[in-house]
């Protein structure tokens, strides 16, 4: 999206850690946003380049544009080294103390506006919850967001395609650009829910500003 239109639309911003995070944005939530006609409310993802600490001051930029109404993040849970975590802590308990790093950056008034979310724990977990968008013999994974952190989500893609085409592993731009645009969103939705509620958020903040765009 170019900066002239980011002024005219009213626009959700989408702060990704990395280039992988961007494309999942691109060709598998904006499809979905657009099929359920909300396009009116623009997704505009911006490559940290996994400089998270620009995070923050992206916060205070954006809210002074008047047509930006959120900030949302997609940081991967998988290397997120800023929290101090106990090895044996519940999945949620890693989740929510990365989120609420993420929101002890910035300050409270406006908390409002911003929505830090965590992609469990890369977004090629969402490949693997599909299964068919990497390769028709593989089966969906219903636990794709649930496994370790020995076996993150991209290594298990990689391991996959170099058994399938005999040593050629996972090309984040060029193989992943192709299976966000195939995978299916009804079935990554409906068994990654660390997905659904960044998805769900996205759609409550939309619709709230389309049902009461002067507020």
């Amino acid at each position: 999206m170019s900066g002239s239109r980011l002024r005219r639309a009213r626009t959700i911003v989408i702060l990704c850690e990395g280039k992988t995070e961007m494309i999942a944005v691109e060709h598998f939530v904006k499809r979905c946003w657009n099929a359920e006609d909300l396009r009116s409310i623009a997704l505009h993802p911006i490559n940290l380049k996994a400089k998270l600490d620009d995070v923050f001051g992206s916060v205070v930029r954006f809210r002074k544009d008047p047509k930006v109404i959120a900030i949302f993040t997609l940081i991967d849970l998988y290397g997120m080294n800023r929290v101090v975590r106990k090895s044996d802590s519940a999945l949620e308990e890693k989740v929510e103390a990365v989120r609420a790093w993420l929101r002890d950056g910035v300050d409270a008034n406006l908390r409002g506006f911003f929505h830090p979310h965590v992609s469990v724990h890369e977004v090629e977990a969402w490949l693997l919850a599909d299964g068919k968008c990497i390769d028709k013999s593989v089966m969906p994974d219903p636990n794709a967001e649930n496994k370790n952190f020995e076996n993150p989500p991209k290594a298990r893609v990689d391991k996959v395609l170099k058994r399938l085409r005999k040593g050629d592993g996972y090309g984040e731009v060029r193989d992943g650009t192709s299976m966000f645009k195939k995978a299916r969103f009804d079935v990554v939705y409906r068994s990654c829910s660390y997905f659904k509620g960044f998805y769900d958020d996205l759609k409550n903040v939309a619709q709230k500003e389309l049902n009461n765009p002067n507020e």
